[in-house]
């Protein structure tokens, strides 16, 4: 499926695969391989809708808090999430 880029609405969204890490609580969680959908022309990231449902069922509604676009009984899309990864800022 191809994706208009909603932020320039010029590029079109690809599925690219990188690290998620998060923390949860005082431990690290990290999943090698995450689908992630990006801009070819701005850049702008959205994680995919599905593989956060997955990341959801595995370890439980409050890893995704911040980032989640689906709820826990959310059905799973195939696509981006409305939701992109957050920068760690100081």
């Amino acid at each position: 499926m191809k994706y208009r880029c909603p932020r320039c609405a010029f590029g079109r969204l690809h599925v690219i695969q990188r690290s998620y890490v998060r923390r949860m609580g005082r431990q690290l969680v990290t999943v090698p391989g995450f689908r992630l959908w990006r801009c070819d022309f701005c850049g702008y990231t959205r994680y995919d809708a599905a593989s956060l449902a997955r990341i959801e069922t595995l370890l439980g509604p409050d890893i995704t808090a911040g980032d989640a676009a689906t709820s826990f009984l959310a059905p799973r899309t195939e696509g981006p999430a409305k939701r992109g990864p957050h920068r760690w800022s100081s």
